[in-house]
């Protein structure tokens, strides 16, 4: 047992990295020999993608092995959806209460209130089974299929490789993304969308932005119409500049009101949906029931859904933010501290603000989730494939290269220069989200171009 050996022994006892490696294959191998999942299926999969899921098996194991040694916790069981079950007792005529106690009486007040008028415990209560698909099976793309697929629904991916698919199918892994977790036994996998699209009461559209055009307007004969599209990617697509909330319909070459789209975003890192974190996201669609209906499918104990008309303000946000990680991945891979990280995304923040407000979304979205929340994630979230790249591209690793070597897409890399033009469009300057796209084509270094946006004039604040 791995666990057992790594109590009953010293942290020296395993000889080297391999050995780890080993006792960890075997461990894993056992355990799917027990369940029977996929027995007489597994000689016939691909070995490298056994080795793949192995060794991600082994960083998440001696992660949370370091993160108990340091914090003695687990996984925080928590429900997110109730309310403390009892108001805070009012003291004693002798004691008076102190504003906190009295300050909290007021928050739990206002809160079953809030319950009282909503909806909450009628949408957390829907048992009815859906029939979802999600398109993509990156990382995002994975962890919606399995939050979903927990709930109780018929959920298929469809996915490009036949042999990740068969691998999903017979051993409830996904061996490319997200190794490390298991998925829901009910989650199945096809390369076909006639066997999974037919019928289907959700589509959660989980593509890079750049590819979803031509996926989209290859399965739109199949997409039963007044079906809801969740989209889930963020990013304008390049030559024709749209967000996915035009493009979605677009390419269905369906009416928004056929097949109504819902963009679904908020600070919600992909690897922390699947170890079951509390995670707080936005839906937005100009249709009320469709926002209303994806907010069913997607609530949880751990996992909670707002509700907003402003998609401009989400999709932009959503966009702009990974432009703004780039940035702010440069300046952690300069060394520059935190200070002038900060002072960056700051201005990098009022800049998205200003444009998203100009082509029409509210400023009050993007205080919210899917703006501030999403952008503090993402540009001080070390799991952001975004601010990774800026990370190296700060350390002065070529962009051919280091787009190369990365698993799934960053899509600020492509959004940076439509941007500018939004920004040239819309007569907005942005001095930080241009000098991304300037080091992206190669117009002026990293280092520079930091420098440079930090030298300008200061202002007086304003909104």
């Amino acid at each position: 047992d791995l666990s057992g050996r790594r109590r009953c022994g010293k942290r020296g006892q395993f000889g080297s990295s391999v050995d780890v490696a080993v006792v960890a294959a075997l461990v894993s191998a056992a355990r799917g020999r027990r369940s029977g999942r996929g027995a007489t299926t597994a000689h016939a999969l691909s070995f490298e993608m056994r080795i793949a899921v192995w060794k991600a098996r082994l960083r998440r194991y001696l992660h949370w092995q370091s993160k108990k040694a340091l914090q003695g916790t687990d996984v925080p069981d928590l429900d997110l959806n109730v309310l403390p079950p009892v108001l805070p007792q009012r003291t004693n005529g002798g004691s008076p209460a102190s504003v906190t106690q009295k300050v909290w009486r007021k928050i739990v007040y206002w809160a079953k209130i809030r319950e009282h008028r909503s909806n909450r415990q009628s949408v957390l209560n829907c048992e009815e089974s859906k029939k979802v698909v999600v398109l993509g099976g990156g990382a995002f793309g994975t962890a919606m299929a399995a939050h979903v697929a927990r709930k109780g629904h018929r959920v298929t991916m469809v996915v490009r490789n036949k042999k990740v698919s068969d691998f999903i199918n017979a051993r409830h892994i996904n061996p490319k993304y997200l190794s490390e977790f298991d998925l829901p036994d009910s989650l199945r996998a096809t390369t076909d969308p006639a066997e999974a699209l037919p019928d289907c009461d959700f589509l959660i559209h989980a593509l890079p932005v750049q590819s979803s055009r031509e996926a989209l307007s290859a399965v739109r004969h199949l997409l039963p119409r007044g079906v809801p599209v969740l989209a889930v990617s963020k990013g304008v697509e390049l030559g024709t500049g749209q967000l996915m909330c035009d493009l979605i319909p677009q390419a269905l070459e369906r009416d928004e009101s056929e097949n109504p789209v819902v963009a679904v975003s908020g600070p919600s890192f992909a690897q922390e949906i699947m170890d079951r974190r509390p995670t707080s996201v936005i839906a937005a669609s100009q249709s009320l029931k469709a926002s209303e209906s994806v907010q069913r499918l997607l609530m949880s104990k751990y996992f909670r859904v707002s509700l907003t008309d402003d998609v401009l303000g989400v999709e932009i946000a959503g966009a702009l933010k990974n432009v703004l990680a780039i940035a702010a991945g440069i300046c952690e891979g300069l060394g520059l501290g935190t200070n002038a990280m900060s002072a960056l995304v700051t201005q990098g923040n009022a800049e998205i603000r200003w444009l998203a407000t100009a082509m029409g979304g509210k400023p009050e979205t993007l205080a919210g989730l899917s703006g501030m929340g999403d952008i503090l994630l993402t540009c001080f979230g070390s799991l952001s494939r975004n601010r990774s790249v800026g990370v190296r591209l700060g350390k002065g690793e070529p962009l051919d290269e280091v787009l190369n070597s990365k698993r799934g897409v960053a899509e600020g890399v492509y959004t940076a220069r439509l941007v500018v033009e939004l920004a040239d469009k819309n007569r907005v300057l942005l001095p930080v989200l241009t000098s991304v796209a300037r080091i992206l084509s190669c117009e002026v270094s990293p280092r520079q171009a930091v420098f440079e946006v930090l030298a300008l004039p200061t202002m007086t604040e304003s909104a």
